[in-house]
């Protein structure tokens, strides 16, 4: 045999060689990984600590945002805020004098050291000349709630996410809904805002109200718009679906109404959703009320809802919180009763068979001459 042939036969035995031993059998009968699997290994590898970097870093980018940089935003916007509010001007203007009745739009020109040849308080100057949105301030005493309630009529969620400057924002601003209006000082003022969970800011403090002690503690609370000052009594507390999406909305954002029996109905719904009979804080026809609103948890999609009425002229500030008790059987949505298993309550169908039936204890009937 030539040098040449046994070569080649040396060759290919030692390649035979190479190859049993890359396939060599573990004692547990597993394959011995190649230098070409392991290499496809560590690439895995590497790629997988890779993206886990990656995804450390962009979790790491939204949680300083979330908790750092948005709040920090917010704060100082809020604070720029409170300190517009509280640098009124004091020059005397002529000035048309705006009433306290809901829907009265008519004006007689007087002086008054407090408003703007528009009419509107001087408190609010300043912020109506950083942005004219501005409709009110809001504030619970005790709570985080102090803010600046805004309204834009051409984007009705506008302040959802943004703030007093327009910038995008997550808390966002508390808000008018478009049905309510300051100019033409609706029955009902609706606010909306976030309930922001993470920082207790906006209206977050709302889902407290659900606290029969807490409500005892906190029964009034004030609301100027750029026209009016007022303080408010609350007397309803309920929580409701915010769409018409799963089931039938009841619109609690109504803000006008046709007749004193359209309100007084709409009033009497309010008052059989309540967790609590608050009778102490009478109402009628001739009241304005205030709605606050935020999300709720209970079920997706429910919202918090507070109202309250304006307190009288002359009328005393303090509510005997003595006599609020919880409401046995408050008037649910349908999927409330579907989740929890409960049973909705038998109630009258309208405000005037209720009455009839001597189930309104806060309805007093007003003098017509009134």
């Amino acid at each position: 045999m030539s040098n040449k042939e046994e070569f080649s036969d040396n060759n290919t035995d030692n390649n035979a060689d190479q190859s049993a031993i890359e396939n060599e059998s573990t004692e547990d009968g597993s394959l011995t990984q190649t230098p070409e699997d392991s290499r496809k290994k560590i690439n895995t590898y590497q790629i997988l600590r890779i993206l886990w970097f990656i995804g450390f870093i962009i979790f790491f980018g939204l949680f300083i945002n979330e908790v750092l940089i948005q709040p920090y935003r917010m704060n100082k916007t809020v604070a720029l805020t409170r300190e517009l509010y509280a640098i009124p001007s004091t020059t005397p203007t002529q000035s048309p004098v705006v009433t306290d009745t809901p829907g009265n739009t008519t004006a007689t020109p007087t002086l008054d050291p407090t408003r703007d040849e528009q009419g509107r308080l001087l408190t609010f100057g300043e912020l109506l000349e950083k942005n004219a949105d501005t409709k009110g301030w809001l504030t619970i005493p005790d709570t985080n709630i102090d803010y600046i309630v805004m309204q834009n009529r051409e984007d009705p969620i506008y302040y959802l996410t943004r703030d007093f400057n327009g910038e995008t924002q997550k808390a966002g601003c508390l808000f008018l809904d478009v049905n309510s209006s300051v100019e033409n000082n609706t029955t009902n003022l609706v606010i909306h805002g976030h309930n922001m969970k993470s920082t207790d800011n906006m209206f977050h403090y709302l889902v407290y109200f659900k606290k029969l002690d807490y409500l005892k503690e906190h029964p009034t609370f004030t609301f100027d718009t750029i026209y009016q000052t007022g303080q408010w009594k609350i007397f309803s507390v309920f929580i409701t679906n915010g769409s018409d999406k799963k089931e039938p909305f009841f619109n609690y954002t109504q803000a006008s109404f046709k007749d004193s029996s359209e309100y007084l109905n709409f009033l009497y719904q309010l008052r059989i959703r309540s967790l609590y009979n608050i009778d102490p804080v009478d109402i009628n026809e001739n009241d304005q009320i205030i709605t606050l609103s935020t999300c709720s948890y209970e079920i997706y999609d429910y919202r918090t809802v507070i109202v309250a009425r304006k307190v009288r002229p002359g009328e005393d500030l303090t509510v005997d919180v003595d006599r609020i008790e919880k409401n046995p059987k408050p008037l649910y949505p349908a999927t409330y009763y579907k989740n929890y298993g409960k049973e909705a309550p038998d109630l009258p169908a309208t405000f005037e068979e209720a009455l009839d039936l001597g189930m309104i204890n806060w309805y007093k009937q007003v003098d017509s001459e009134q």
